[in-house]
């Protein structure tokens, strides 16, 4: 093609929905899950609660992105349903919270893999993972076609890796879970199902991350859809089966175990050495292929976001800027990279640094996902390509989950929480300070 515009086929764009989903959690938080949660079927509806939800915020937006072709995703949502307003917010958030905070989680992941990998101190963690958003940006400046191919081949890979682990761990597995337990699940006072959910959502976020590319898509209204449906679909299955997995080769107790400071080991590592003793340093390499993988989709597709709002005329004219020859938002990357280098030396752990980013970004999810109401109200006439089935109970019922998910973790007392609280009334001054939005280039679509 002659432009680096329309091209991300179907198949590229399910890879981002995948390849932005899929990255660290699946290997980090079932530790942190079964420290939270006692009983191995809790776990395991919690996982499928989470999908659940995804595969429902996934409907929502398959109709949102029917509707708008634009490029934005959430942001241009937000944006429709409620006004400028609330879209700046996300796009403030997704700068200081949620995209540059995500990359900062997968990069420190990355960083502790390579220090096992080759035996360094802890002390390079931090320099690692910095180097590492260095190195995914200056790859990502390069064009959409080089992007593209890192996203597939990056996520083919992992998708085969993460597959041949869960087909070793059941085949050569002995049956740790309780094969005489109760289908249904079993809660405690003492369990935490909000916490644990957290770490179940932040597993799962990355579904909607096809819709932000939407203006460099091919047939975007249908194919931006599919993307997260067919996404969302894959990475539940592969989320349930591979905690199945973990748990026929690892008691409860020993999964909890390795949350405990000091004692912080990688499920995953631990299930496979179990199986086949001297494999852990295979897994080290596949998660450090995941992590930096999704980190990389993440670089690529996020500062769309920041150049339609410079375009906009409501964040800085320099961030409105690609570069002549790659046609990528060259600045916007350049900040957003700078940002989640910050925040690995602000956080210093993936623990901290999903808690910051997690909360805010539900938030924002939920708000999107009562817009479709607005949204059908303010546009009647229109028939989008594709609708919501059995609305507005769907609707209604992610709105209902995640609402109380957002209540309960706001009494939480979490200083994460706080923090990505606090960039809100920051974005809201912003948001005024360039004019509300009334220095818009006209030429600018609405």
């Amino acid at each position: 093609m002659s432009s680096n515009r329309q091209q991300l086929s179907l198949f590229a764009l399910t890879m981002i929905a995948i390849g932005a989903t899929i990255a660290s959690g699946i290997f980090k938080t079932p530790a942190a899950i079964a420290s939270k949660i006692h009983d191995n079927q809790t776990i395991l509806w919690l996982w499928v609660l989470g999908g659940v939800v995804s595969l429902i915020g996934a409907l929502v937006f398959a109709e949102m992105g029917s509707r708008f072709s634009n490029a934005g995703g959430l942001y241009t949502y937000l944006n429709k349903a409620y006004g400028k307003l609330p879209g700046f917010l996300y796009g403030w958030c997704l700068l200081t919270v949620i995209s540059s905070g995500t990359i900062a989680a997968l990069c420190t992941v990355f960083a502790e893999n390579i220090i096992q990998l080759l035996d360094l101190p802890q002390t390079h963690k931090t320099g690692i993972a910095a180097g590492s958003i260095v190195v995914l940006t200056l790859f990502n400046t390069f064009g959409l076609r080089y992007s593209e191919w890192f996203a597939n081949i990056g996520t083919v890979l992992k998708m085969i890796g993460i597959y041949a682990l869960l087909i070793t761990i059941m085949l050569l597995g002995k049956e740790s879970v309780n094969p005489g337990g109760n289908f249904f699940p079993s809660v405690r006072a003492e369990d935490d199902l909000a916490g644990a959910l957290v770490k179940v959502l932040w597993t799962f976020t990355g579904w909607h991350y096809a819709s932000f590319v939407a203006g460099d898509a091919l047939n975007p209204k249908r194919n931006i859809p599919l993307a997260m449906l067919i996404g969302t679909s894959i990475v539940t299955l592969t989320y349930v089966l591979i905690n199945v997995g973990y748990f026929k080769v690892l008691p409860h107790d020993t999964i909890a175990g390795f949350s405990l400071p000091g004692q912080e080991k990688i499920t995953a590592i631990v299930a496979m050495e179990t199986v086949v003793p001297g494999s852990g340093n295979w897994i080290s390499v596949l998660i450090a292929l995941s992590v930096f993988a999704g980190a990389g989709l993440y670089i690529l597709s996020t500062p769309r976001i920041f150049n339609q709002m410079a375009s906009e005329g409501l964040f800085f004219s320099a961030f409105a800027h690609k570069h002549p020859r790659f046609g990528v938002p060259v600045n916007a990357i350049l900040l957003q990279s700078g940002w989640a280098i910050f925040l690995v030396m602000l956080w210093g752990t993936f623990e901290s640094i999903i808690d910051y980013v997690t909360f805010i970004e539900w938030l924002f999810l939920l708000l999107g996902c009562i817009g479709i109401f607005f949204i059908r109200h303010r546009y009647p006439d229109e028939v989008p390509a594709f609708k919501v089935p059995f609305y507005p109970v769907l609707p209604l019922l992610f709105i209902l989950i995640i609402g109380w998910f957002i209540a309960m973790n706001l009494v939480a007392e979490r200083v994460e929480y706080y923090a990505g609280l606090a960039v809100i009334p920051v974005g809201i001054g912003l948001f005024y300070a360039f004019g509300g939005g009334k220095n818009r280039n006209p030429s600018e679509p609405e």
